[in-house]
């Protein structure tokens, strides 16, 4: 079931782009789809973290 959690970042890029794609609002410097993709590589990272901290196969048990 952990894994099912990769879906968030694929949806979070492939759905959010065209509400995103704005240049106005800027964010920290960048335009706000460029922010948006950079928020996306950090939600991938933190949510590959955790679906590896809690798959089982990484730990060496059986389920």
């Amino acid at each position: 079931m952990v894994k099912l959690l990769l879906i968030i970042p694929f949806l979070f890029l492939l759905a959010g782009i065209p509400f995103a794609n704005k240049i106005h609002p800027m964010v920290l410097g960048m335009p706000f789809s460029l922010f948006w993709i950079a928020a996306g590589i950090l939600l991938s990272t933190a949510t590959l973290a955790v679906v590896y901290h809690f798959d089982c196969q990484n730990k060496g048990e059986e389920q």
